[in-house]
């Protein structure tokens, strides 16, 4: 029980506590082990080699200014070390059940992490003074690192800019109340659309596993039914044994259309990911559009793919002017946009969440919205004093992308993600501009890169 009304780091980061900031493999979003389920079922995909990076998208930012690397190395091999998914936890798992009473992940997958280990990794510091981090392996071994890393260098910046600084435990509270108070806000804009159902959507960049637990709470109780869920499946087993909320990832289409150079295998890889996603995981046809483009997607998308699929996730584009879109394809394949969904899920507000809500709601039979940063790092502003001393302090961009696949040959091919934003494309410039030239480059919009 606190015996004063001030926090204190400990109440916040777990390595304040000397602790680590993940000590469970469940403390992942739910996607990861979605895609895992179905690379392991697909044997042309499960033993790929891949490549990963990091890479720091909001250019004033200096890790290696903040966080001192043995702390991060800590950490990271913290994870590492815990090397399995214990029985109670894969009984949670064995328990989340399909609509149809069918269950979400295969017993091959569960007895796949009953003996996980996470392969090595590499971390050095590059020309801009930021820690660069990078990892191989087996596709299905090396994806879940990501939410991980991300998870732990957002958690250490802040807490290492807090203890840097000296700041006080009134100054951390200061810091604290003001995070709490935006949330409120924000939940009481969010009232003003109680048909907006929103799910918090922000491991990979939260201010820390505590924070975000708090966060969780909040929205449980203080958003009742419109909070439909977090994508945290530690979170959600905590949350009575509710069932994670998530579908899958850019990645899923990044890794498998590296093994083509024809335009045309290209194309058709790209829609046979989705096809085959479909095929697996029957009670969860939502696409991902915009790795290549949302706009040549829609344009031409294979029938069988717009009549099996039950709705879209939006990333990187304005959704006033993407959802908009997404019903159009709707209406020109003779689907009835009443029976679909749409996702807003890219650097949300509450405000922006009931703009959307207000303008689409009798248009589309559902509208449901990720928010992350925003919700579990809104901490951009929130430093106590005149001058933040490592500038800047708090939430920024950052990703972990696969950067390679290595063909059956043994060759290493550059990844390439186009993004309906051309500020997120990655990575190697010539293949990037051969990727580029086949998808035409159509229906691009350059957005600020905030989250």
């Amino acid at each position: 029980m606190k015996t004063n009304l001030l926090y204190d780091a400990k109440d916040v980061f777990a390595v304040a506590r000397d602790e680590a900031e993940v000590d469970n493999l469940l403390n992942n979003d739910v996607y990861k082990f979605l895609m895992l389920d179905f690379i392991l079922a697909q044997e042309e995909y499960k033993d790929l080699n891949v490549q990963w990076e990091m890479k720091i998208r909001t250019p004033w930012i200096q890790t290696a200014k903040v966080i001192d690397e043995w702390m991060l190395r800590a950490q990271l091999n913290a994870t590492r070390n815990i090397g399995w998914v214990s029985d109670a936890d894969l009984s949670y798992m064995r328990w989340i059940l399909w609509p149809t009473g069918d269950r979400l992940f295969s017993e091959d997958t569960l007895e796949y992490l009953r003996n996980f280990k996470l392969p090595d990794y590499k971390l050095w510091k590059d020309e801009t003074n930021n820690h660069t981090l990078s990892f191989e392996g087996k596709w299905a071994d090396s994806m879940m690192w990501e939410i991980f890393w991300l998870k732990i260098i957002n958690t250490l910046y802040n807490y290492s800019y807090i203890e840097k600084e000296k700041i006080t435990k009134v100054e951390f509270s200061r810091i604290i109340t003001e995070m709490m108070q935006r949330l409120y806000r924000d939940i009481d804009t969010l009232k003003t659309a109680p048909d907006a159902g929103v799910s918090e959507f922000g491991t990979r960049r939260s201010w820390s596993t505590d924070y975000q637990r708090m966060v969780n709470q909040i929205l449980s109780e203080w958003l009742g039914m419109q909070f439909i869920g977090t994508s945290n499946v530690l979170l959600a087993k905590e949350a009575w044994g509710s069932n994670p909320i998530g579908t899958n990832a850019h990645e899923l289409r990044m890794v498998p259309t590296a093994l083509h150079d024809s335009p045309s295998e290209i194309v058709a890889n790209m829609y046979e990911i989705d096809r085959k996603w479909q095929h697996h995981h029957k009670w969860l046809g939502i696409l991902l559009p915009d790795t290549y483009g949302s706009s040549f997607y829609f344009k031409n998308c294979p029938s069988d793919i717009v009549q099996n699929h039950d709705g879209v996730r939006l990333d990187s584009k304005d959704p006033m002017i993407w959802v908009p879109e997404y019903i159009d394809f709707l209406i020109k394949n003779d689907q009835d946009p009443m029976n679909a969904i749409a996702i807003p899920s890219d650097g949300l507000t509450a405000s922006k969440i009931v703009e959307i809500q207000t303008s689409f709601r009798d248009k589309i039979a559902r509208l449901s919205y990720g928010w992350w940063t925003n919700a579990t790092n809104n901490s951009k502003w929130t430093w106590p004093r005149e001058i933040e001393g490592l500038w800047p302090f708090g939430s920024f961009s950052i990703v972990i992308k696969p950067t390679q696949v290595q063909r059956p040959d043994g060759t290493w091919i550059s990844t390439v993600k186009l993004s309906d934003n051309p500020g997120k494309h990655i990575w190697e410039q010539d293949r990037l501009n051969y990727i580029r030239g086949i998808f035409w480059n159509s229906g691009l919009e350059r957005q600020e890169i905030l989250v």
